[in-house]
């Protein structure tokens, strides 16, 4: 049994508003990782096909087998499992005691692995929830997560017949909290460096690529990573700061510049101190832990640059945790 399931079905007894923090998933074993993969590629709001009812599947099941083995590695080299599920989880606990005093629960629900929607939506009915605030944990918006998060809720609350009063966030990558604590991380990583002047260091905010005809579409992904590294940079006063991206997969023009080529750049310029920061991500994962903290690593070194570093994400930060609780206070004093 998840350990999610564990902490839902110790209390049945629960106030009437529930607040449900929306993620991505990851799996909690090697042998999840095929299936992961296939929830993930079978997503209507990201991979979209004529006769759809058909093609889909098909799609899923073929490239999740033909991804499974590099997934893995991944996710060996991190233990045998993703730790999102965790993470969220201790946000979740987090949140759920910063907000004692409204008489919420906090729930955990993941788009691609468990506990998977339905599994929530079923438990909210069954809890007698009536109002539900969804809260993605994607401070900037995409079709890709914030939107496909709200759509399979929506269709599994129509599936189960369930009406709740449901109260969505949207992006929120302006909370001064939640911004507050990227800066302070960021100094706090930089102590790191055997020179830690700011002068001296490369700062890369790194954000999870999209692919560019997403954006050509009307997506607001790149709009809003791009202001929220507006809004890091203020704080900070740092002079070299540079915004990219990483996890592009296929032959789709992605969102540029790629943080590898970025990497390679500046190394070749005499960069010898770089330290990174997940911009688009709030929980340590395999893009955090092993992308940018393994193999990237070993890309800055080969490529000459001397100090590399990655600055964790804000897991259950403090600061994360407050930007949270205003989120969900506002939400609920929201008039209907």
């Amino acid at each position: 049994m998840k350990r999610a399931h564990r902490q839902y079905n110790a209390r049945m007894t629960s106030p009437r508003t529930a607040v449900v923090l929306c993620n991505l998933g990851g799996p909690d074993s090697l042998e999840a990782v095929e299936p992961f993969l296939r929830n993930l590629f079978s997503d209507p709001d990201i991979f979209k096909f004529p006769a759809a009812a058909v093609t889909q599947g098909l799609f899923a099941r073929l490239v999740a087998r033909r991804r499974r083995e590099e997934a893995s590695r991944g996710y060996a080299a991190l233990g045998g499992a993703s730790p999102l599920g965790g993470n969220t989880q201790d946000q979740a606990g987090a949140l759920e005691q910063a907000l004692a005093d409204v008489g919420t629960r906090v729930f955990v629900c993941m788009r691609y692995w468990h506990p998977l929607t339905a599994e929530v939506v079923a438990m909210l009915k069954a809890g007698g929830f009536a109002r539900v605030v969804l809260l993605p944990l994607y401070p900037q918006s995409s079709l890709t997560t914030t939107g496909s998060a709200r759509n399979e809720f929506r269709r599994q609350c129509e599936r189960l017949h369930y009406t709740p009063e449901v109260r969505f966030v949207g992006s929120w990558y302006q909370e001064p909290d939640y911004l507050d604590g990227i800066a302070a991380s960021i100094r706090l990583a930089a102590q790191r460096f055997s020179v830690p002047d700011p002068a001296r260091i490369s700062l890369l905010l790194s954000a999870h690529g999209v692919p560019q005809r997403l954006i050509r579409g009307g997506d607001p992904y790149q709009r809003e990573i791009e202001d929220t590294a507006r809004l890091v940079r203020e704080r900070l006063a740092w002079p070299h700061v540079t915004l990219c991206y990483q996890s592009r997969v296929g032959p789709l023009e992605w969102l540029r510049p790629y943080v590898d080529d970025v990497i390679s750049e500046q190394a070749r310029a005499g960069t010898d101190q770089m330290l990174v920061y997940p911009i688009a991500f709030v929980s340590d994962h395999i893009e955090t832990l092993y992308e940018l903290g393994m193999t990237y690593a070993d890309l800055a070194r080969e490529a000459g640059i001397r100090e590399y570093h990655v600055v964790p994400a804000l897991n259950a930060d403090p600061a994360l945790i407050r930007a949270l609780s205003r989120l969900v206070r506002a939400a609920l004093r929201e008039e209907r």
